[in-house]
């Protein structure tokens, strides 16, 4: 309706030579994420059904078609009420296991149709009850982040829990109702000995472990060595670490900062150089100039306090870009590889110039900020002397770029000194000087003018013509009204002298502190910031000064972040441990059980180091990584609760073999074979769901994360688990007993 009636306003009030350019809309903006979602989960939805449907059968795929949505449904009306947006992945496992098990069920036919659907899920009920609530438990840390990222994690936090109840409730009650009217026709249709067959290569691989001590502690030497260069890759720097990685924007901004008393004039000119760059780059739509004046401010802008950059030194350019589907690089690619030409077009000004990209989650001061301060008798100049000691430190850091210093450069400034004798010999007063060098320079108004076809009054405002104030010989001679009526030349009262403009002082928590800003272009910033500490701890600063970088950096925010994080992943495993330990009533099988998450952990930062091999590159002389991030990390907690769930199948159909008077060694091999199946399906879904989120530039490492993490839990987890349960079993002196009679009826009352 805003965009509606400027249209109007335009035909109607426009000159035909005057455009109207809507520079900036964030409610297209969160339109267009909004449907990119909608399209994400479609794509998803739609290679999930597939998966079913090619592996199980079209039946099968229609039972989850239908299932997958009622469950975003139930979802979705509880955000609805709460004012949350949905996650997408992690939604679809627990159906998958309803139905893979009705199908082979109906495969054997031993019992009635009914009876078969009802053993069917009543077999996997209490695995998937207890999978789902280790998924649940995983996600209910996030609940307690700190700091500005809380936000943006309590939505996610909410979700989940809440989609995977939902999903647990329809796999109990709508998909075996539709199985059993869908499946009617495949009943005691179906060759299971078929997947039998296919797992033989898996049979004789475990039992090539069961018979062997010594291959299952090299199996567990070699597991630990993996988990241990994983973790030299994490702490060694061989996998680029960040808090949130850039976003994909259709906008950016340059900041050009002129040297102090450059006029407004000088400003335009640099502007205009920088324009020209600009409109030879194809992919940018428009571009406004601010020249000492700030531009219509934003979130980062206030945090950045761009809104008090109002000086004629200072400028501003918001770029417009197209939109992302129309550019072959993204947006942070792009101001890499515009870098190098404009700060050689801002260098042939003298002026230096930072290119701004809106962060996608808490903004902060810069990305790597040092707080110089010292002891109370260290005099301003020092201080400031001291931050340009850092700034050049860390101007030659590689990778960091885009330094500045909170400080002005020394610069004069013209005072108008009064002659007091020969004032009052004129019959001028100070205050009649005051009065008439604001009127020369700075206007003032003068009436107001009250039009019939004006809504406002219009102010008439006095302006000195520009070629009579320019400098200070042409405004000595502004005349001054003296007491007889007379006008007096301010140059017989007085003359204009510089004098050193007093610079400002900054002070954080009543301290004097200079601050020096940094941005990083394809270095980690914590790389950086470790360097410039083992710099300053080689040769530290004089007189007592010291550099803080803990305060208003991202490198705070990192910490912070980082720290809960790493404590919600620690509070997910005693959750998820305390929950096995309830349901086994034992303390020792829930480490089986949770051997999964360090299986799908290891391959983690592998999986970035060889996506950094494959994707990563240099634009513009800067890297350009694959990062991993804080949404990295949720991928990690995440796969805490959905690969337990692997393991809990595997333990669960053991041990109901074992009831039944199966061996122990049958049972554990015959594990694999027989839930393959709804294994793989699930860490298919999760990878295909999870595959249209490494589009989004700031979800992506969630879903890399998952991708590696479920692939490798996956394919270990039927090896791994299997042999450590035997193992344990083996170490307690029971192996091969059944530990419940061979004529318990667990089948009839399982039907029951």
């Amino acid at each position: 309706a805003v965009l509606e009636r400027a249209e109007e306003l335009r035909a109607e009030a426009l000159p035909a030579d005057v455009r109207l350019l809507v520079t900036r809309d964030y409610g297209a903006t969160a339109d267009h994420k909004v449907n990119e979602l909608m399209g994400h989960l479609v794509l998803a939805i739609l290679t999930l059904v597939a998966l079913i449907a090619w592996s199980l059968g079209w039946r099968q795929g229609l039972v989850v078609a239908a299932a997958v949505p009622i469950t975003f449904a139930f979802t979705l009306l509880l955000n609805l009420l709460v004012g949350y947006s949905v996650n997408r992945v992690t939604l679809f496992a627990l159906v998958l296991v309803d139905v893979e098990n009705i199908h082979r069920h109906f495969a054997r036919r031993t019992r009635s149709l009914l009876d078969t659907v009802v053993f069917a899920v009543n077999e996997v009920r209490p695995p998937v009850i207890v999978a789902t609530l280790a998924v649940i438990l995983s996600f209910l840390p996030l609940l307690f982040i700190t700091g500005m990222m809380g936000p943006y994690m309590r939505p996610m936090a909410f979700n989940v829990p809440v989609a995977m109840a939902m999903s647990l409730l329809v796999a109990f009650t709508i998909t075996p109702w539709m199985s059993l009217h869908l499946l009617r026709s495949q009943f005691g249709h179906g060759v299971e000995e078929e997947q039998q067959a296919g797992m033989r290569v898996h049979r004789g691989l475990v039992a090539f472990f069961l018979d062997s001590a010594r291959a299952r502690w090299a199996l567990a030497g070699a597991l630990l060595l993996s988990l241990g260069l994983a973790g030299v890759l994490a702490l060694g720097g061989g996998v680029p670490l960040k808090m949130l990685p850039y976003d994909n924007k259709s906008e950016f901004q340059v900041l050009l900062d002129m040297p102090e008393g450059t006029t407004l004039e000088g400003t335009a000119a640099a502007v205009e150089d920088l324009e020209r760059e600009l409109a030879r780059v194809p992919e940018v739509t428009d571009a406004e100039a601010y020249v000492g004046t700030p531009g219509p401010i934003d979130f980062n802008g206030l945090v950045r306090r761009y809104n008090h950059r109002a000086a004629p030194h200072l400028a501003e350019i918001r770029v417009n870009l197209v939109p992302r589907e129309e550019r072959t690089q993204q947006s942070h690619a792009l101001t890499l590889r515009l870098r190098r030409d404009l700060e050689a077009a801002a260098a042939r000004h003298g002026a230096a110039i930072k290119l701004v990209e809106v962060p996608p989650g808490p903004p902060v001061l810069a990305t790597l900020v040092a707080e110089v301060g010292g002891p109370p008798a260290r005099s301003p100049a020092e201080l400031v002397a001291a931050a340009r000691e850092v700034a050049r430190r860390l101007a030659l850091e590689e990778g960091v770029v885009d330094v500045d210093v909170m400080a002005e450069d020394p610069h004069p400034r013209l005072d108008f000194v009064l002659d007091k004798e020969k004032a009052a010999l004129h019959g001028v007063s100070t205050e009649d000087v005051t009065r008439t060098l604001r009127l020369a320079l700075s206007g003032a108004d003068a009436a107001t003018v009250h039009e019939p076809s004006e809504r406002e009054p219009l102010r008439l405002r006095l302006v000195l013509d520009r070629a009579r104030r320019s400098g200070a010989a042409e405004v000595s001679r502004v005349s001054v009204r003296g007491a007889a009526g007379t006008l007096v030349p301010l140059a017989e009262l007085g003359s204009f002298a510089e004098v050193p403009e007093d610079p400002p002082i900054f002070h954080k928590d009543l301290e004097r502190t200079v601050f020096v800003l940094g941005e990083v272009a394809g270095r980690p910033p914590a790389e950086a910031v470790f360097a410039m500490q083992a710099s300053l701890a080689r040769d530290p600063l004089p007189g007592g000064v010291t550099a803080r970088w803990d305060g208003e950096g991202e490198w705070k925010v990192t910490l912070d972040v980082f720290r809960d994080l790493g404590l919600a992943f620690a509070g997910a495993l005693v959750m998820i441990y305390v929950l096995l330990v309830a349901t086994t009533g034992s303390f020792l099988m829930p480490l089986v059980v949770m051997v999964a998450i360090p299986l799908g952990a290891v391959a983690v930062m592998p999986g970035f180091l060889l996506l950094n091999g494959i994707a990563g590159g240099t634009v513009g002389g800067y890297a350009d990584p694959v990062w991993f991030t804080a949404t990295s990390m949720i991928g990690l907690i995440a796969l805490s609760g959905i690969v337990v769930r692997n393991s809990i199948l595997l333990i669960d159909f053991i041990e109901e073999r074992t009831r039944e008077g199966m061996a122990l060694r049958e049972a554990v091999l015959d594990a694999g074979a027989m839930r393959a199946r709804p294994i793989m399906l699930t860490a298919g879904a999760v990878l295909l769901g999870a595959w249209p989120i490494t589009l989004d530039p700031i979800f992506s490492g969630l879903a890399w994360a998952l991708i590696f993490g479920v692939l490798a839990s996956t394919l270990f987890s039927l090896l791994v688990v299997p042999v450590a349960y035997y193992a344990l079993h083996l170490w307690r002196g029971g192996a091969g007993a059944p530990r419940v009679p061979p004529d318990s009826s667990s089948e009839a009352s399982a039907s029951t």
